[in-house]
């Protein structure tokens, strides 16, 4: 929805302009909610069933029955249904396990949570779940990009039946979410939860969750009771499993209330039970484990509900509660051993959805809003810091962390801070390859600053959205957005941010049009230098670098690239600093100098790797694959190439990946093996052609044109030499003058 058109016409059919900021205030909930659906969190592993799971032992062994017979004909696919706190995720996790175990399923597991009905988010987008399955499954993350929701849809179901594939598709909404995420092949098996009946669903099987037995749930309770009062008291024993709706979330709940009251009987749980009005709460259980707590608990418990992602470890409890991690970390597992929290791995915490319903009931009579609000923006806060000062190390974290830092953008009364979150999340997310989720962070950003009117905000978004563009190949997309951003800066006054927007022209020309890409450099290089800008400085310098080495004036490149290195490593940034030393080893490379090339592209891909850049390592190992071919070592350079090229397509570098495949090339051509060397060939030239490449175009079609003359095949050879000659004498590239020459050798000199 393009939001602005809607206010244009409902401007042109009168509405005044009350109702116009009332409908702008609308748009923008409906656009940050479906921006919201496409956050989702996949895992390529089903979550471990509570070491307290019991019973259940009829419907396990009918779910395994319908699987084993459905795998004979299809796809296996298990609807379990029933009521919230019913223990339905926890029934398919354990039957997840007993499939596991009986070789019914193939080693692929894939899980995720719809979020069908969260009381705060809306349903996972069924697109998000595809694109994360795609991803876990080894699919390129520029392939995914590139394709259409049908067509990732189809991929998925190919790779799933290739697999044989075993997936959990956790509080799923409706049948119109799941219809795209269910496996057709043979051999797959998917187990489905809900709280509704999926009618419309066509499924193998249906296990309609009931309540568990009354000896069920004593047999639950009994893990709790080591002293036998259960036992001794069977009346008092049913009527408190009674009073527990027989509900395996609430009697996890009383089981903890009797560890933690060892010197009351069961009469006095039930007496207490039977005191509190099942009106105020979710669940009588809920509310005794909550009074049972000391108040710093309580506290935790209530702010926790206020986190905007759905999983949550000590550092981010104790943000929101001003505690040290030490005494959050004794809370939460306080909390998880009153049955108020799930833990899903060591220090990973998440709100059973009833629960977490509970706890912002309670918050919201007990908290000011004031308290909450701060306890949000301390959280927002800390997580923008430990961007800012360890994110390029944190890999680990920000891959745990990235839907959750996401959910973070959108808090409602928090756009300062959200705003300033985005500039480091986006960075990161950038750097480690993760362009859909960096997309998501700025058109965010971007409606916080339609909702607040702050055009810097938008100007931020905007320039975001333009390198996540060029980064994917989009240069066109790239280059008008970068226009758009060019003129807020200016009208802004804002003259870093102008030069940054001309850096950003000048990346997307320079694929095409060096003298333009090369006049926006400078013109970027004297703004940031005359304020003083070194990392903006940098950049342009080494912009100026890589244009004067593609046309062959590698005394200048060097001198560019010496600067970039220097100003960086005196500010401390590795990043910079890596790029720098690359484009020092493209130049030792160029001029014969093959050690020294070797020596600087190792220093590159040390720094990339520390800082994880993935799309910079990717470029070190060109480069060393480039300078081992140079020395003769074909087989090394080969396998580095191919390095490359896994690390591009996993990151969605379609840039990357065609330099690398055109490297590939390079190397067959060396072994004499000429056929090899078109197929790398052809795929690179079909990217740098999406991406208007020209410099790379050129260089493939020369290439081809000199495999089909050793072909004998006089008219392609032609064609693709003057081809390549009009693209490199358009560039300015030195390999025009090699062009003309084999062009005059092959007797073609009358068609330069």
């Amino acid at each position: 929805m393009n939001s602005n058109t809607v206010l244009d016409i409902a401007r042109a059919l009168g509405l005044d302009t009350a109702g116009l900021r009332s409908l702008a205030q609308a748009c923008h909930r409906v656009l940050e909610r479906a921006n919201r659906s496409l956050i989702v969190t996949t895992r390529a592993a089903i979550p471990e069933p509570t070491a307290t799971f019991t019973g259940r032992r009829a419907d396990r062994d009918r779910i395994a029955a319908h699987v084993q017979a459905a795998r004979r004909v299809g796809a296996a696919v298990v609807v379990i249904e029933g009521m919230a706190g019913i223990g339905k995720s926890e029934l398919a996790f354990r039957a997840a396990r007993d499939l596991t175990d009986a070789g019914l399923v193939g080693a692929v597991h894939l899980f995720a949570d719809l979020r069908g009905f969260d009381p705060l988010e809306p349903p996972a987008a069924p697109d998000a779940v595809v694109r994360g399955f795609l991803a876990h499954l080894g699919t390129p993350g520029r392939r995914i990009d590139a394709l259409s929701p049908a067509a990732r849809v189809t991929l998925l179901h190919r790779e799933l039946a290739a697999r044989q594939t075993l997936l959990v598709l956790d509080n799923a909404a409706d049948a119109t979410q799941l219809e795209p995420l269910l496996p057709r092949g043979s051999d797959c098996v998917a187990l489905v939860t809900s709280r509704r009946r999926l009618i419309d669903l066509d499924a193998t099987a249906r296990i309609p969750l009931g309540t568990v037995t009354v000896t069920e749930a004593l047999d639950l309770l009994r893990r709790h009771d080591q002293s036998g009062r259960l036992d001794a008291a069977p009346g008092d024993a049913t009527a408190l499993v009674e009073l527990c709706r027989r509900l395996p979330l609430e009697l996890a709940a009383a089981g903890r209330q009797l560890e933690s009251k060892p010197d009351w009987q069961i009469g006095d749980h039930v007496e207490r039970l039977r005191r509190i009005p099942a009106h105020e709460h979710s669940g009588p259980a809920l509310a005794l484990s909550y009074d049972n707590l000391p108040e710093p608990a309580q506290r935790l418990f209530r702010l926790l509900a206020l986190h905007p992602g759905r999983r949550f470890t000590a550092d981010a409890a104790a943000v929101l509660t001003d505690d040290t991690a030490v005494e959050a970390a004794t809370m939460l597992t306080r909390l998880y051993n009153e049955s108020l929290l799930l833990r899903r791995a060591d220090d990973i915490y998440e709100f059973h959805d009833s629960v977490r319903a509970f706890a912002m009931d309670r918050g919201d009579r007990e908290d000011p809003a004031s308290a909450q609000h701060t306890a949000v923006a301390n959280l927002l806060r800390h997580y923008r810091h430990r961007l800012e000062t360890s994110g390029d190390a944190d890999t680990d974290w920000i891959n745990a962390e990235r839907a959750t830092l996401l959910a973070c953008m959108h808090v409602t009364a928090h756009d300062a801070d959200a705003a300033a979150l985005a500039a480091p999340l986006n960075r990161a997310l950038r750097l480690l390859g993760h362009y859909d989720a960096a997309r998501l962070c700025n058109r965010q950003l971007l409606r916080i600053a339609h909702r607040a009117d702050e055009r810097s905000w938008e100007a931020s978004a905007r320039m975001g959205i333009a390198e996540i563009d060029r980064l994917t190949g989009r240069f066109r997309a790239a280059t008008d957005g970068f226009d758009h951003v060019l003129r807020l800066r200016r009208q802004l006054g804002d003259r870093v941010g102008e030069a940054d927007a001309l850096r950003g022209l000048a990346q997307a020309a320079s694929n095409d049009d060096y003298p333009v890409a090369r006049e926006r450099y400078r013109a970027a290089l004297a703004i940031h230098q005359r304020f003083g800008n070194p990392v903006g400085e940098a950049e342009a310098l080494w912009g100026l670098a890589e244009i004067a080495m593609s046309v062959g004036d590698l005394d200048t490149a060097a001198a560019h690239a010496e600067k970039v290195a220097s100003i960086c490593a005196s500010i401390g940034n590795r990043v910079g600093e890596a790029y720098g030393l690359r484009a020092l080893g493209d130049v030792a490379a160029q001029r014969g100098e093959i050690d020294v090339a070797t020596r600087r592209y190792r220093q590159s891909l040390h720094l990339c790797r520390q800082v994880g850049n993935p799309r910079g390592s990717a470029c070190a190992l060109r480069g060393l694959a480039n300078a081992a071919l140079r020395g003769g070592d074909i087989v090394r350079s080969e396998r580095l190439y191919r390095q490359a090229l896994e690390s591009c397509r996993r990151i969605g570098d379609i840039s990357g990946e065609a330099d690398a495949r055109r490297g590939l090339a390079e190397t067959a051509l060396a072994r004499g093996a000429f056929s090899a060397a078109a197929a790398e060939f052809a795929p690179a030239l079909a990217i740098y052609r999406e991406t208007a490449d020209r410099v790379g175009e050129a260089h493939c079609l020369a290439s081809l044109g000199h495999i089909a003359w050793r072909a004998q095949r006089r008219a392609p050879a032609r064609r693709q030499w003057l081809q390549a000659l009009q693209l490199a004498e358009r560039g300015g590239l030195p390999l025009a003058s090699d062009l003309r020459d084999a062009l005059a050798s092959a007797g073609f000199a009358d068609s330069v």
